[in-house]
């Protein structure tokens, strides 16, 4: 059993910065009361925002944060199953929702949908739509039992009898289907592979069997054309051979070219700097008649002397260096011609490469063809190899067939279960067996409220009404008051399979404006009859805006409007 304990909020729609609590478990019967607007029904908003994180009433989740701070908008929750404690919080701006359980907080790591999800279905054991139609009856946004269309019927039902597990598990069962029919394919197709695989295998050997000459004379004739054309690569490799020793020889020749080239530049570099020296020394002798040394006078003829020897000395380097000059440019022809022969001689090495390359391609593609060739004329006399192969690949496609046998079987189960988990099926039974106990507690709650007809549901959640008189009704047929009475006798029994079924069972039931509308006096006197005589463990909380239902609950929540804030007080009613 879920039983609620206490629910507080702050900034929560017209309520300020201060925490507002509300005992659930205190009083048996209470009674919410204040003019519109003054924040009757935000407990009801309160608790479904807190436990499925949206009010009860069509409200955008942003507007749900009090319009005055317009932030730290809070709501707690706490509640008890069994020895465990449990505390949710959710809050806007910021946003906030934790799931306390005996004061650790739950993990965090999953996403909110999942987080929401374990509070639904590990915790609560119910969603929103279960929690308003056993814990909630309302006026105002509420959708009663009879107005929802005939398959939401049916998923609430499923929820209060605890068979949904059914449609998970046919959900499962949908995905096992799925592989299981991929499965299937897979192993039809690598039948029908295996299948191929032994008729290529059985061609094979008949071809082998019927010695195929054709394919022994054409592989022989490529042979041939191949070896043809080895031939006339190794006679092109012979004369690149002969042309290559001779370009290596005429390189011999000219190996020294380079090297007295480089003998002749740096002699004719000491010639020129020699040749320098003379002509600056003639041009001293030339104008200068005084010694720079010891400053003593030089005589014309001494001058003329030197001068004369100078130019003969420089005539005679001008000769050697000529003469030079045209030994470096027959060395250069020849380094020019080292060059260009060595290029030719590299062009020729790579033509023998590429030769050789092809004479080594041919080798290797003759000795396969060689090979083959032997294997076929072999094959004439023995072909036991390939019958073994053949062999195996029958043995595979056995082993397939009978796994093909085994997944049909598994699918041909999983087909079965299917029938057995659809709507129609296991569900419906228990459905079924429990319709009698549903109409038999519906009829009852009527009848305490003065209401004597036979109110039935089908499998399908279609509902036939007679009167004592045998009439035929339907129930858009009745009166608004009328049908507050048929939707009021519904929700107790919900409760009552819930607790009968232990799904869902709660201390928690409210009822929103249900004394403000349809129900005539009868009806509102019945009624309160059921609400007082209710379990010991049901806390009934009526919200209403009469207050001339004061003094007949055991406590009066009053709520009105301080400073544009909505603020709760109570008032216990005395003993009697």
């Amino acid at each position: 059993m879920i039983t609620f304990e206490k629910v507080r909020w702050k900034n929560f729609l017209s309520t300020g910065n201060t925490f507002t609590e509300v005992d659930l478990t205190a009083n048996k019967t209470n009674l919410i009361i204040g003019s519109n607007g003054a924040g009757k029904s935000t407990i009801l908003d309160a608790l479904t925002f807190s436990l499925f994180g949206k009010p009860f009433r069509k409200i955008n989740k942003p507007m749900l944060v009090n319009s005055v701070n317009e932030k730290d908008c809070e709501v707690h929750i706490e509640f008890r199953i069994g020895p465990n404690q449990f505390k949710v919080i959710r809050g806007i701006k910021p946003a906030k929702f934790e799931i306390w359980q005996n004061g650790a907080m739950l993990d965090q790591s999953s996403n909110a949908a999942d987080y929401q999800k374990q509070l639904e279905q590990n915790i609560l054991k119910m969603n929103y739509k279960s929690f308003t139609q056993i814990v909630v009856l309302g006026s105002s946004t509420f959708v009663p039992f009879m107005r929802l269309p005939l398959a939401q019927r049916r998923e609430i039902i499923e929820d209060i009898l605890d068979i949904q597990i059914f449609s998970v598990m046919n959900t499962a069962l949908k995905d096992k289907m799925k592989t299981s029919t991929e499965e299937m394919r897979d192993a039809d197709y690598n039948v029908d592979m295996a299948e191929q695989k032994i008729s290529m295998q059985r061609q094979l050997i008949e071809q082998l069997s019927t010695k195929d000459e054709a394919i022994i004379k054409d592989k022989q004739d490529y042979i041939n054309q191949l070896l043809g054309e080895e031939e006339i690569c190794q006679a092109s490799v012979s004369q690149l051979n002969e042309e290559s020793q001779k370009l290596c020889k005429d390189l011999e020749e000219l190996s020294g070219a380079n090297k007295k080239l480089n003998t002749l530049n740096n002699l004719k570099g000491k010639l020129t700097n020699k040749l320098t020296t003379y002509k600056k020394q003639h041009e001293f002798f030339e104008e200068n008649d005084t010694c720079p040394t010891c400053s003593q006078s030089i005589t014309k003829e001494v001058r003329e002397h030197k001068a004369g020897v100078i130019r003969s000395q420089v005539k005679e380097l001008v000769l050697a260096i000529e003469e030079l000059r045209c030994n470096m440019l027959d060395e250069q022809e020849r380094c020019d011609e080292h060059t260009a022969l060595s290029k030719q001689l590299s062009d020729v090495q790579q033509k023998i490469a590429g030769h050789n390359a092809t004479v080594t391609r041919i080798n290797k593609n003759v000795r396969q063809l060689m090979l083959d060739v032997e294997t076929l004329q072999n094959s004439k006399d023995d072909n036991s190899a390939e019958y073994e192969k053949l062999k195996y690949l029958e043995k595979e496609h056995d082993d397939l067939k009978r796994q093909v046998a085994l997944v049909k079987k598994e699918r041909d189960t999983l087909l079965a279960a299917g029938h057995l988990l659809k709507d129609n099926g296991i569900k419906t039974r228990i459905i079924k067996r429990y319709l009698p106990v549903m109409n038999k507690l519906i009829n009852q709650y009527l009848q305490n409220m003065d209401f004597y007809i036979n109110f039935a549901l089908n499998e399908s959640f279609e509902e036939t009404i007679k009167s004592r008189f045998r009439d035929i009704f339907s129930y858009e047929s009745f009166s608004e008051g009328e049908k507050a009475r048929i939707d009021i006798a519904l929700l107790l029994t919900w409760r009552s399979v819930a607790k009968l079924k232990n799904s869902v069972d709660t201390n928690i039931l409210i009822l929103d404006e249900i004394f403000d509308g349809s129900l005539d006096q009868n009806g509102t006197g019945e009624l309160g009859w059921i609400l007082r005589n209710f379990d010991d463990n049901t806390n009934v909380f009526v919200i209403s805006h009469k207050e001339s239902l004061e003094g007949k609950f055991d406590r009066t929540l009053m709520c009105e409007k301080v400073k544009n804030f909505s603020v709760v007080s109570e008032t216990i009613a005395e003993a009697a």
